[in-house]
């Protein structure tokens, strides 16, 4: 006796997570700066790396303003962590 052929199931039983596409990964104005301006800190340009220094490790009032401002546009980063790095690597980037 031939068994007669079937069709599977059309139901899917998953216990998995479903399949989400990666988010594509989002640019911001501030992160962009500040990755221009640690570019421009480790470059040979001398005016490059100095306007760099003065914006990475402000020491004026109006220099720290620019610098708070760029922080505000990097969404996602954590002042306290970016100042750390920073500080933390600015002796390797010489």
């Amino acid at each position: 006796m031939t068994a007669k052929p079937r069709l599977a199931k059309s139901e899917l039983n998953s216990t998995g997570r479903t399949y989400q596409p990666a988010k594509p990964r989002m640019r911001n104005l501030g992160a962009a700066i500040f990755w221009a301006a640690i570019l421009d800190y480790r470059s040979t340009d001398q005016e490059a790396y100095e306007d760099a220094k003065q914006f990475l490790y402000p020491k004026t009032p109006e220099w720290q303003h620019h610098y708070d401002w760029a922080v505000r546009m990097a969404e996602g980063v954590n002042p306290a962590w970016l100042r750390d790095s920073l500080n933390r690597f600015k002796g390797k980037w010489g």
